[in-house]
């Protein structure tokens, strides 16, 4: 890597993604600086593919030679596992904030159905299903308002599963005893 690409990954690593009063970071409300940002990791740090639902064996390739591995192993690490990649509240609302001020669209679903993070290494916002060859283990950041939130939500699922399951049972019985009548009629 030549000096100057050091020294720039190396300026963005140094950056305050927000100071104690929570301003957001320049790139989550700024489509601009987030563009040129992620531009300039593509060409960098290899970030892609550009539609990671699509094959792309080659960018696959690429990354599991970088990193030694197998390609169905370099597949397992995305942005949406990567330690800098970040899904906290207070830069989730940052990122809702940057998206739509216009209000033609909900941004919580855009940063949902994008899986939408912010990269606190290169400093853009980042689609969990895409990489980079800067990727870290242990993702992602998230605060504790956003777990406890996951939580709930998958105790309201399993409460509602069980409710459906309850209601499934008493339809069966209810079934069984109108066979049981119907089979009374037949005879």
């Amino acid at each position: 890597m030549e000096h100057n690409q050091k020294a720039h990954a190396q300026g963005l690593a140094n950056k305050k993604v927000y100071d104690i009063k929570g301003t957001c970071p320049e790139a989550t409300q700024d489509v601009h600086e987030n563009t040129k940002n992620r531009d300039w990791t593509i060409d960098n740090f290899g970030y892609g593919p550009m539609n990671p639902d699509a094959p792309n064996d080659e960018f696959w390739e690429g990354k599991a030679e970088i990193f030694n591995t197998t390609v169905e192993e370099a597949m397992t690490a995305r942005c949406g596992n990567c330690s800098a990649f970040d899904q906290s509240c207070s830069i989730v609302d940052c990122m809702a904030k940057g998206i739509n001020e216009e209000g033609a669209a909900d941004p919580y679903q855009v940063i949902q159905h994008g899986n939408l993070g912010y990269c606190q290494l290169f400093k853009f916002k980042c689609a969990g299903a895409r990489t980079c060859d800067a990727w870290v283990h242990g993702g992602p950041i998230k605060g504790e308002k956003i777990k406890k939130m996951e939580m709930n939500l998958a105790q309201e699922e399993q409460a509602e599963m069980q409710e459906v399951v309850k209601e499934l049972h008493k339809a069966s019985d209810m079934h069984k005893k109108q066979a049981i009548r119907l089979e009374g009629i037949v005879d």
